[in-house]
């Protein structure tokens, strides 16, 4: 592959314990936990794929993206990426205000999609100011969507299949690194959803060890191939 890439965000991590993680900060007051999970709840459905009113803060999105709204047969697919408190202001006793980020895949399957950022009062869980969008932004992977491009994997991959075959499904590894595109390949795009990663299966001491796999997941696209670099 000669697409020049950016390797982001090493982690190695297990898919039961990404879903059992906490998606609230746990360092915040019971009540402040609360009013972000109700603020979250509130906002789970999207009925535009661009808020209305909204405050773009790198390049706009295309004209007919800010139309497209949710049907039942095509709703607005949103992940929570990652949720920021505010640092504590000098003088107050708690923390006030948390920042939510979003991403958003286009409904059009194969284009970009953005990230949407929420400024939360945590002492009442509604909003503060302008929600802000992004279109340029390298926002961090969700850990659902790191839960579907493992799942896709292991469903698309032949060698990965193989792999599992006849194993104890907790006896393989995996490690994933986010990609950032700069440069239109025959699988990528820039601004495409990537994530590179790598399956390493154990073996009983003695038995030689199974060449790890190694696979790319291009979220926007929805294809999974060979990483053969």
């Amino acid at each position: 592959m000669t697409t020049r890439i950016l390797l982001m965000v090493c982690t190695i991590i297990g898919i039961a314990n990404a879903a059992d993680e906490p998606v609230v900060p746990q360092s915040l007051e019971l009540a402040q936990q609360a009013n972000l999970l109700k603020f979250l709840k509130n906002h789970e459905a999207p009925q535009r794929y661009v808020p209305s009113g909204a405050r773009f803060v790198d390049a706009p999105p295309p004209k007919a993206d800010e139309e497209i709204q949710a049907t039942r047969a095509k709703p607005i697919r949103q992940y929570t990426v990652q949720i920021t408190p505010h640092r504590l202001v000098p003088g107050s006793d708690s923390i006030g205000k948390a920042d939510v980020t979003f991403y958003r895949p286009n409904p059009d399957k194969g284009k970009p999609g953005i990230t949407v950022k929420h400024t939360v009062d945590l002492a009442t869980g509604a909003q503060i100011g302008e929600t802000e969008v992004l279109t340029a932004a390298h926002t961090p992977i969700s850990r659902d969507e790191l839960a579907e491009s493992v799942a896709s994997a292991k469903t698309d991959s032949p060698k990965l299949r193989a792999l599992y075959a006849g194993r104890d499904a907790k006896t393989v590894t995996w490690e994933y690194l986010q990609m950032k595109i700069n440069r239109k390949s025959p699988n990528l795009d820039p601004g495409d959803r990537v994530l590179r990663l790598v399956f390493t299966a154990t073996t009983s001491e003695g038995d030689p060890s199974p060449t790890p796999v190694r696979v790319i997941v291009n979220l926007t696209k929805g294809l999974v191939f060979a990483d053969d670099r």
